[in-house]
This record gives structure tokens, C-alpha cells and sequence, in this order.
């Protein structure tokens, strides 16, 4: 293929894509035209207005983030007005843009709501109010770009070591609930799916102790075993303190060389 062709490929992927966004944002803006989302008695019933939220967020996960925060607090201004309408809205937000098995998850634009929600009080619920904001509090912790929080942990031979020791090589953080047994498959299913090269595995029981330890040895075999450093955190800095996200376990975080956070998943 000559240089001309590729670039005419490019242009025609590039024409294409805008063309697809243009139509996404069109039909997001008219999405609500039959259904007043200020209230839910346009509904019949709470699964009908469940699936229409469900395809206002798979159009909102597909337009630009600009357009998708326009929109975002344009439907928040409006169901502000109706306290129970609100209430069901917020509710949803976070299953569909933060939970783990959401198909348009997107942290990005899901900061941008609890931001709103915080900032409007809506929600009477303290209970609720308080557990968002819990959420927004860790969402900036360990973020791409930022140097990984350091902390001492202790390694299953009894040795320990900060996180900070970890510079030279690409880490992964993988954070596990000690007390969850079916977790340790993820240590498995991470050998199985891995494909980052000479990257070093960390396994750390956020909640664990030195009998935990003994416990995973049981469970696994050495062949899993043998890839990764089992550690727990002697001081409990991880559990109890904001260090790292933890509303999601088990989560990971992948370290560049110089203990740089890549990226956090789970």
C-alpha cells in the first residue's frame, strides 16, 4: 500500500468516526423528547424507566467527554426539581459508569457526577452522601501519572519492604481481600492473560496477616505461586487509611520503572 492509499484510509476512518459521534450526539440531544425524566410518572413502571436510563448511558458513554458532561449536568439541573426522580437517577449512575461489570463504565465522567451530586444535596440520605463521598475521596488516589502511595509491607519469608523498593522494574499491585478465598483465582487468571513482558507481580492481602500467607500457599499451586511476591501490611495503613482506592477488590496497579503509577484497574 503506497503512502497516498494510507493516508486515504486514515481520512476515510477519521470522516467516519466524526460522522458516527455527530449522529450519537444528535440522538442524545432528542433522547428525552418522549419521556420527562424530571419525574418518573411518564414511566409505567421502575424497569421501564431503568431501560431508558440504560440507553441514555450507552449514548452518553459514546459521545465526547465535553459533549457528555454538557449533557450530564443539563439532566441533573432538570431532575433536581423532582427529589424522587433524582434519588433513582443518582442511584443508577454509579452501577452503570463506576461498578466493575458496567459496560459503559467511565470513572472519567462518573467524577464529574458525584461532583455534581455533592455539590447539589439533593439526597437527604446522609448514609448514602456520606458513602459517595468516600467514593470521590479515593477516586484521586493512585491515579495515572502520579508516584505510587508508599507504605511497608511483609513479604511471606518475613522480609520487609516499601512499595518504593519496587523501582527498577515494571510492577503490578494486585490488592486482595484476604478473606475472600475465591479471589486468589484472579492471581491465576492474571498468569493466563498476562502479556506485559518482564513485569513483576505483587500480591497484597490489604486486610491479611502471616497466617493468611500459609492459607494461599494452600490454595494455590507452585506454578502460581512461583510468579508472585505474596506480601500483607504489618501496620494495616492500607485498610485503614486512604492510600488506595479500595471500594473495588480485588483491583490492580500497574508501576512504571521508577514506581510511577501506568494505570489502575480492576
Amino acid at each position: 500500500m503506497s503512502r497516498f492509499d494510507k493516508w486515504l484510509v486514515w481520512m476515510v476512518a477519521a470522516i467516519a468516526t466524526g460522522c458516527s459521534c455527530v449522529g450519537e450526539t444528535q440522538e442524545l440531544s432528542s433522547y428525552w423528547e418522549s419521556h420527562d425524566f424530571r419525574s418518573l410518572k411518564d414511566f409505567d413502571d421502575i424497569d421501564a424507566a431503568e431501560d431508558k436510563f440504560d440507553g441514555y448511558i450507552s449514548l452518553l458513554s459514546k459521545v465526547r467527554h465535553e459533549t457528555a458532561v454538557e449533557n450530564l449536568n443539563a439532566f441533573l439541573d432538570s431532575a433536581a426539581l423532582d427529589t424522587v426522580a433524582y434519588m433513582v437517577w443518582a442511584s443508577w449512575f454509579e452501577p452503570f459508569l463506576h461498578a466493575k461489570e458496567s459496560p459503559y463504565r467511565n470513572d472519567r465522567l462518573f467524577a464529574v457526577w458525584l461532583d455534581r451530586v455533592l455539590e447539589d444535596k439533593v439526597i437527604d440520605d446522609g448514609s448514602m452522601m456520606e458513602r459517595l463521598q468516600q467514593i470521590r475521596n479515593v477516586m484521586g488516589l493512585n491515579v495515572a501519572g502520579q508516584p505510587a502511595a508508599d507504605v511497608v509491607l511483609t513479604d511471606a519469608d518475613g522480609v520487609d519492604f516499601r512499595i518504593s523498593d519496587l523501582k527498577g522494574q515494571k510492577t503490578l499491585l494486585m490488592l486482595l481481600d484476604a478473606n475472600c478465598p475465591s479471589c486468589l483465582d484472579y492471581l491465576t487468571e492474571e498468569l493466563k492473560e498476562r502479556k506485559r513482558g518482564n513485569v513483576r507481580l505483587v500480591a497484597i492481602l490489604v486486610n491479611g496477616s502471616k497466617s493468611h500467607i500459609g492459607f494461599i500457599r494452600s490454595r494455590l499451586s507452585e506454578d502460581v505461586l512461583e510468579h508472585w511476591t505474596l506480601a500483607w501490611c504489618p501496620g494495616r495503613e492500607i485498610e485503614k487509611g486512604m492510600i488506595y482506592d479500595l471500594t473495588l477488590v480485588p483491583s490492580r496497579i500497574l508501576l512504571d520503572e521508577h514506581n510511577i503509577v501506568e494505570k489502575s484497574y480492576y
